[in-house]
């Protein structure tokens, strides 16, 4: 192994009110206490489970918040202490105008801490993985940190159709925005890759975040124009990954979106074994939920089982990997009912 320093990183926007958004796997006003308890339930499980798997390795999160909140009478500021996360207090800069795109309005965070880490980060060896919140770590950074090593910067890519909506966009819309933004027709359409996901070293964090204040102002003046535009932060790192040649899919044998919506749609796999990374954006509010109560007690079998193979089967079972057992589909179910009754009496 070289010299390299690697980060686990993760991030957290706190909306206040007046400033809400939509999301689509968590019902509820994203300002509220109760809507952003799930998140901060999803960032203990991941600090937890990358822990137990990157003991080596330092741990950032990236807030805007002053006041880390206890969960459910969980001390998550001590859990953050005692395991020597890093808290670094970001501003959200690359905020969306009101009317800008109808969903996740701080899902462009992602440009502040990768502008923040190219003013504040010198250290030529230093590798940063930032992901989203409801991922979970089932093997070590190990094989991560070598590609990083090799190509600079890995990317996520997903295989969408080229006629799929990508959160307004699809494919074809890309390419006509990308021919107007270089004044060329590609005859390749061009390629989706995933936001849940950014890893690079610091020269090409550095080199994104040039190109992301650019590409920034040229967002914004195409909304002020009507025009079509990168309505979330994967469109805007798509682009930013296309002009700057980075290979697609060197990350994809270490991270999947993986949808366990056993009402809706369902990708889980035995191969999903073989990856170093799980997202689980259906998981919030069930399988991630129940984690956290494990995570919370110091002797649970979360802390007691062993890394490798015994882990990752260990917190299959709550996410549905390979697929969803039948006790799971009872909890969930239980725990949609208990979310529908305490919304409709105003508890959540």
């Amino acid at each position: 192994m070289s010299n390299s320093k690697i980060n686990i990183c993760t991030w957290f926007y706190g909306e206040s009110k007046g400033e809400e958004s939509n999301y689509p796997q968590v019902v509820g006003v994203s300002s509220s206490t109760q809507f952003q308890a799930i998140y901060w339930r999803c960032i203990v499980v991941y600090f937890a489970s990358s822990i137990k798997n990157n003991p080596t390795a330092n741990h950032v999160l990236f807030t805007n918040v002053d006041r880390i909140p206890d969960i459910d009478n969980f001390k998550t500021r001590e859990f953050l202490d005692r395991h020597g996360i890093q808290i670094v207090q970001l501003p959200l800069t690359y905020q969306t105008p009101v009317g800008y795109y109808g969903l996740w309005r701080n899902q462009f965070y992602i440009f502040d801490i990768i502008k923040y880490l190219r003013n504040e980060i010198n250290d030529i060896n230093e590798s940063y993985i930032i992901l989203d919140s409801d991922c979970l770590w089932i093997k070590s950074c190990e094989k991560i940190e070598k590609e990083i090593e090799s190509h600079g910067l890995l990317t996520y890519e997903i295989n969408y159709a080229e006629s799929h909506n990508i959160n307004g966009l699809t494919r074809i819309d890309m390419g006509k925005i990308y021919g107007e933004l270089e004044n060329k027709v590609d005859e390749d359409l061009p390629k989706y890759f995933g936001g849940e996901w950014f890893a690079a070293n610091i020269e090409n964090i550095k080199k994104v975040s040039l190109i992301s204040d650019e590409m920034w102002e040229i967002c914004l003046r195409r909304f002020e124009k009507n025009l079509p535009k990168f309505n979330e932060e994967a469109h805007l790192l798509s682009y930013i990954y296309h002009k700057l040649g980075y290979r697609a899919g060197t990350a994809n044998s270490h991270i999947k979106r993986i949808w366990t919506a056993w009402q809706f749609f369902y990708n889980a796999s035995a191969e999903d074994f073989s990856l170093d990374v799980w997202h689980m954006p259906a998981e919030k509010n069930f399988g991630i939920k129940r984690l956290f109560r494990q995570v919370c007690q110091p002797k649970s079998k979360f802390w007691q089982v062993p890394v490798g193979e015994e882990f990752a089967k260990y917190a299959a079972a709550y996410l549905g990997i390979p697929k969803a057992s039948l006790l799971k589909i009872i909890m969930d179910w239980i725990e949609m009912k208990k979310s529908g009754l305490k919304r409709r009496l105003g508890l959540g």
